[in-house]
């Protein structure tokens, strides 16, 4: 969570960190290098019940039943689930748009009534992964061996979001979710998310009329065990993360960002997320973890990645030829064990760690690494800034980071 501290040194992070470049980003609110194919397809259940849901997946070409491109396989997979009386065809661009960058969507169509069952719902998005599962290894399917089938995540708006969390608190195959909005379903998915534990990112509105970010999003924030962020879209609305909010808005809210804007946001943010949790894109953890989301002017940010470096920031002047000793603390505040690796960046002085991985560290448990920094002998006046970070092994994906600054006397 932002912290008063941290809300402080905000402005000294951006001015460190816009010197070394670390704020330069990617702009993946634009399509990714692949085309969109999308089809139709029926999924079974265990019943041997069926149901039909739309599948969005990287194509050599544009539009339906186009072939697949399998020259970026095997790809992560995703379930999303629609919300209360809006189809799935309402977020066609959203779901197409994560097919171009590299991601298998899956969308079930049911519980589309003005009384939807919330727990059918959540295990229909099961079944959904369960059919991407069964695509990878059916000879005859043309997404043979296409799928990564262990890196599956889950995504969804409005009831669809809360459908989310209830899907992953039951389901250990789903190893990252991003809630869009998420309502409170029955059975609760704020009670729920207290048994999700993987990493989470909910993206909710600060104009949202409908689901209010406090009686939803943030209590659900606050249940979260596992990595959490609550990412506020400034301005945002309820009906902004569809393609067509309702003619005259009937059953919908507004708000002051255009409706354009926001959806560009939030494929940003679901792309960043989706790419670093399930593709394992190392590139993207500053727009996930790191500086750059905390210096995003279109969102509000909570976050918490269940770790700790301390102190937050070190700085220390040193002389020519002088090895500096930074001893910095990390800190396992998870619910789960696990080791971290260490990573250096951003810096123009020779440094090192003293080691590059921690011990497995029991939650609450905290290990001293030291950065070594070596002052150079012919740069007077010089000042070097280094990124520490610290990614935990257990998902490879979730980071703390600290910043130290040198300076030659």
């Amino acid at each position: 969570m932002l912290t008063s501290a941290t809300r402080f040194l905000i402005p000294l992070l951006l001015s460190l960190f816009a010197l070394t470049g670390l704020v330069r980003a990617q702009d993946l609110s634009q399509p990714g290098p692949w085309s969109a194919g999308e089809r139709s397809v029926t999924v079974t259940r265990p019943d041997n019940t069926t149901f039909t849901a739309q599948l969005f997946y990287p194509a050599t070409l544009p539009g339906a039943n186009t072939p697949f491109q399998p020259a970026g396989a095997p790809y992560p997979g995703l379930t999303f689930g629609h919300g209360f009386l809006t189809p799935v065809s309402n977020y066609n661009s959203t779901l197409r748009h994560l097919a171009t960058w590299g991601h298998f969507v899956i969308a079930t169509t049911t519980q589309g009534s003005l009384f939807p069952s919330h727990a059918a719902f959540a295990l229909d998005m099961r079944h959904c992964l369960t059919w991407l599962e069964q695509q990878n290894v059916d000879a005859q399917s043309p997404y043979f061996g296409g799928i990564d089938t262990l890196a599956l995540g889950a995504f969804g708006h409005s009831m669809g979001g809360g459908a989310t969390i209830l899907a992953a608190a039951a389901d250990p195959r789903i190893i990252a979710i991003a809630p869009m909005a998420p309502a409170n379903t029955n059975p609760s998915s704020i009670t729920a998310m207290a048994s999700v534990t993987v990493p989470s990112r909910l993206i909710c509105g600060t104009q949202d009329t409908i689901v209010p970010t406090s009686s939803n999003g943030q209590p659900m924030y606050n249940a979260a065990p596992g990595p959490r962020q609550l990412l506020s879209i400034l301005n945002g609305w309820h009906c902004g993360f569809v393609d067509t909010p309702p003619a005259g808005g009937l059953g919908c809210d507004s708000g002051a960002l255009p409706l354009d804007q926001q959806l560009s946001i939030v494929r940003r943010h679901l792309t960043s997320f989706f790419r670093l949790h399930l593709a394992g894109d190392q590139s993207q953890w500053g727009q996930v973890w790191g500086v750059p989301l905390l210096l995003d002017g279109t969102t509000s940010t909570q976050r918490d990645p269940r770790a700790t470096i301390t102190p937050a920031v070190v700085r220390k002047n040193g002389f020519a030829g002088e090895t500096l000793d930074f001893p910095l603390t990390l800190t396992n505040t998870g619910s789960t064990p696990t080791s971290f690796t260490l990573f250096t960046e951003q810096n123009t002085w020779a440094v090192s760690l003293s080691t590059g991985q921690t011990a497995v560290l029991a939650p609450g448990a905290s290990e001293v690494v030291h950065l070594y920094v070596v002052v150079p002998a012919n740069t007077p006046n010089s000042v070097d800034r280094c990124t520490v970070s610290a990614r935990r092994d257990i998902d490879n994906a979730v980071r703390t980071f600290v910043r130290t600054g040198s300076k030659r006397l």
